[in-house]
């Protein structure tokens, strides 16, 4: 296939990409511009790249022609946030197969866990709700057809990883890797659910080649388990060495004390008590994340620690 990867050299499309190139695909990646993929593959040598601020060429009306004059029989678009974003984009196509990239913000506070496909949605938020909206766009019209893949908190080398307190506050890690001490909401029971960012790329490029059964459908992408804040503590601890030292405290006393920005951030991750099943795209299209939960977090906290130190 000839594919068109949007927003190619982020999270996702820096492993999906050579993905593509290794298994015979003509592939092209469309992006800013402005900085290098996080991995550093041979592979990236035969990526057709074309540079393109989405932002601007959407405003100008110009970005869905752009994509259907590259003669995609496939797009991946891995940066689409709004229904309008959704709807510029498809006009202009005609019976391509798009891959979009939701996110499990899009089902709101889980109910019954893990949570599957068919649970009903009732997102909060600005960006939950419009990843549903763009799901039900593409769901319901007829120029394209669609996937929708919905990944959990994507992690890998090259960024930081949500931690153990559910939020990117890099002084948690550090206090970790010190003396195994960590400050946790309540009971630290509240789950987080991350994804490796290769095993999102995959799930992409499975609903890619295997479109007969893939369209129409959504598909969750994350670990096969999720972490509690309590466990996840415990365990990054323990891998730089220490016995974890928890302090749990009641939810007032850990906002006031990690301040308004990453309890906000805390919240929002914790407080949608993610745990989604993946059972969906082992049996649809026989695809099992190749990471586990814990190998996820703490390549991504070496990959880290490992670059900050130098």
């Amino acid at each position: 296939m000839r594919v068109v990867v949007i927003g190619g050299t982020g999270h996702i499309g820096s492993w999906l990409a050579p993905m593509l190139v290794r298994a015979g695909h003509d592939t092209v990646v469309i992006s800013r511009g402005s900085r290098r993929p996080y991995t550093d593959d041979p592979a990236w040598r035969d990526v057709e790249m074309v540079t393109c601020d989405r932002e601007a060429a959407e405003q100008d009306g110009e970005f869905g022609a752009l994509v259907a004059r590259l003669r995609p029989d496939a797009v991946t678009d891995l940066t689409c946030f709004t229904p309008a974003q959704a709807r510029q984009l498809v006009e202009a196509l005609d019976g391509q197969h798009v891959v979009h990239t939701g996110s499990v913000w899009s089902y709101g506070p889980s109910a019954l866990v893990p949570t599957t496909e068919d649970a009903p949605k009732r997102p909060y938020g600005e960006y939950g709700v419009n990843k549903l909206a763009v799901e039900e766009l593409l769901m319901r019209q007829d120029r394209v057809r669609a996937t929708v893949v919905h990944p959990g908190h994507i992690s890998g080398p090259g960024w930081l990883p949500i931690g153990p307190a559910g939020n990117l506050d890099p002084a948690v890690i550090h206090a970790l890797r010190t003396d195994g001490s960590c400050l946790l909401p309540d009971r630290g029971g509240e789950t987080i659910h991350h994804v490796h960012a290769e095993d999102v790329a995959a799930l992409h490029q499975a609903c890619l080649e295997q479109p007969d059964a893939a369209v129409g459908q959504s598909f969750n992408s994350l670990c096969t388990e999720a972490l509690t804040l309590r466990g996840y503590a415990e365990l990054v601890a323990r891998h730089f060495g220490h016995e974890p030292k928890l302090e749990l405290v009641p939810w007032v006393e850990f906002a006031a004390r990690v301040g308004p920005e990453q309890a906000d951030t805390t919240l929002d991750h914790i407080g949608r008590a993610p745990m989604f099943s993946m059972q969906k795209a082992r049996d649809v299209l026989g695809f099992v994340p190749r990471h586990s939960v814990t190998d996820t977090v703490l390549e991504a906290i070496d990959a880290w620690v490992a670059a900050n130190r130098a």
